[in-house]
């Protein structure tokens, strides 16, 4: 497989499209049967893609977050010294409201081990960016703001830190 190819200009519209759907999913690496990774590399991008659906036991799986209008996004920023830099993935959104469940979920993705999907604002059938596999979990780190009666809604914003993301094309079992 070769290191480098040319980077041409995609000509479908939905391909630079930015932005992520107004959900964010993620499920506890301990309810998966199956973490699926990325074949072996026969092209350039393969190391990235997984084309194998996750498996999950009975009554397990992705959990939906409903988010923010417009809230969800990813960055990436190269981190590590010279030589040995490396890519640091970053997303964001923002729950609007409060309640002891929300809270008590949120305190909880703090120190647990999950993966998360990030669906593309394109929509396409089966197309995700994942954050986390086998080895590397995100980091999470919460925020609330209570606002005033004049500002607006109360909101907890979610940072999600990770050096592992991949793009997951397959299909995603969600807990009823």
């Amino acid at each position: 497989m070769p290191n480098y190819g040319h980077i041409v200009k995609n000509t479908d519209p939905k391909f630079a499209t930015g932005g992520y759907k107004n959900v964010f999913l993620f499920c506890p690496r301990a309810d998966f049967t199956a973490l699926a990774a990325p074949d072996a590399a026969a092209a350039i991008g393969d190391t990235l893609l997984i084309d194998t659906a996750h498996t999950h036991p009975v009554g397990k799986g992705f959990i939906s977050y409903a988010c923010k209008t417009h809230s969800v996004t990813l960055k990436g920023a190269t981190v590590g010294d010279e030589g040995a830099q490396e890519m640091e993935w970053t997303g964001e959104f923002v729950i609007l409201g409060d309640s002891a469940s929300t809270q008590e979920q949120l305190q909880r993705l703090l120190n647990d081990d999950v993966i998360c999907l990030l669906k593309d604002a394109a929509c396409g059938a089966n197309q995700y960016v994942q954050l986390g596999d086998e080895c590397i979990t995100p980091i999470f780190k919460v925020e609330f703001d209570g606002k005033t009666t004049k500002e607006g809604k109360k909101e907890y914003k979610v940072t999600v830190t990770c050096k592992a993301k991949y793009f997951y094309n397959a299909a995603v079992s969600q807990v009823a």
